[in-house]
């Protein structure tokens, strides 16, 4: 991608190819980069550590998810493929927390 494809229009940059906005940060002499407002805000980023994966002259920068994150995304993607329902897995739950709850008490819930 050469630089003439990109137009300027009052305080806002565009990739003329696919008209998204592109947003423009400086590299202070520390090495420090801002992320703009708007992308922080479009990814979710608050004071958090960010992955930056360069690839050829690109620099990539994507959200570290958390844990629990990652946890829900595993059990979506499984309970879909499997045809596990809602109302499935709030039987399950139900079931389990009186077997847990039996089990502890020793009596029948």
């Amino acid at each position: 991608m050469s630089i003439e494809t990109f137009i300027h229009n009052g305080n806002n940059v565009y990739n003329v190819d696919i008209m998204k906005p592109i947003y423009v940060s400086k590299i202070t002499a520390a090495g420090q980069l801002s992320i703009p407002k708007e992308v922080r805000k479009s990814l979710g980023l608050g004071e958090e550590y960010i992955i930056l994966e360069p690839i050829g002259d690109v620099i990539v920068l994507r959200r570290i998810k958390t844990m629990k994150e990652e946890l829900f995304d595993y059990f979506e993607r499984e309970t879909k493929a499997r045809g596990i329902t809602k109302k499935d897995m709030e039987k399950a739950l139900k079931s389990a927390r009186k077997e847990i709850f039996e089990e502890i008490f020793h009596e029948k819930a």
